[in-house]
């Protein structure tokens, strides 16, 4: 998987000037009544390619989307209580969610794969991290590789899943002498673009959003730092039907090159 900054931009590009003209799904017209739908999602998905989609479901739809984005225990709030038509969560989060009875049945659909990923800034040397090895040999070239701060329980309000999955990282054995610290606020690639470190691992589509870094590639599978997304509908939804479309629109095959070039990969994952 490669995943670049110019990537990115390309797609950007064609959603800016052409609109992302996807194809509809079938039966969209039939919810046309309904004029707003209301996402909930966590931000790891909404900057991973929900942000790009939503304006170009508008565009072509003419309905409104709400988005309320939050953290994961939230987002699973919203499902519960119906208080989004959609919601996008990791997928052991949906299992849980799906166990107390709050998912409509046969609504889940696969998002993809959310790559956390190693950064260096724009300009410096970009090192080969294609297997395990070299990531390991690179991460030790460092003078500081910088990433999330995890206080607290992990999952908890000091530390977020995907804090504790970074910053446990380099716990493992093999990562012994590796220079590393914890970003002083915000997340490792914050830190880095402050030019705080000289590399950060961070989630790929929260790298993406600095001009002055650049993504070498995802951490290597093995490893286990990844986020399979998925979305389904709440069972107590108010728009079932629009909260499905929009489902469907996102994960049609036109809005591929969006979510990969964010960090996601919709081949890969859990349903």
């Amino acid at each position: 998987m490669q995943t670049f900054n110019t990537a990115l931009s390309a797609v950007v590009g064609v959603a800016t000037v052409m609109g992302l003209a996807f194809a509809a799904p079938a039966g969209a017209q039939t919810t046309q009544m309904a004029r707003e739908v209301i996402v909930g999602t966590p931000g790891f998905t909404n900057n991973g390619g929900l942000d790009i989609i939503t304006k170009a479901f508008e565009a072509e739809t003419g309905i409104k989307v709400t988005v309320k984005s939050g953290g994961m225990d939230q987002v699973m709030g919203f499902a519960i209580d119906g208080s989004a038509d959609a919601v996008f969560l990791p997928a052991d989060h949906m299992d849980d969610v799906t166990a107390k009875g709050a998912i409509k049945a046969s609504t889940r659909k696969r998002i993809g794969r959310s790559y956390q990923g190693l950064a260096v800034q724009k300009g410096a040397k970009i090192p080969d991290i294609s297997t395990r090895e070299k990531f390991i040999a690179a991460l030790k070239s460092a003078n500081l590789v910088l990433h999330s701060r995890c206080n607290g329980t992990p999952g908890g309000a000091g530390c977020s899943r995907t804090s504790y999955m970074l910053s446990s990282l380099f716990d493992l054995p093999e990562m012994a002498g590796v220079r590393h610290a914890p970003s002083a606020y915000g997340e490792g690639g914050d830190a880095l673009a402050r030019n705080e470190g000289d590399m950060a691992v961070q989630n790929i589509s929260q790298i993406l959003k600095w001009d002055n870094l650049v993504v070498v590639g995802p951490i290597p599978e093995e490893y286990g730092r990844y986020l399979d997304a998925v979305a389904a509908v709440p069972a107590k939804a108010k728009n079932q039907a629009l909260g499905q479309q929009f489902i469907a629109y996102a994960t049609q095959p036109g809005t591929f090159p969006i979510w990969y070039s964010r960090g996601i990969d919709p081949r890969k994952g859990a349903q």
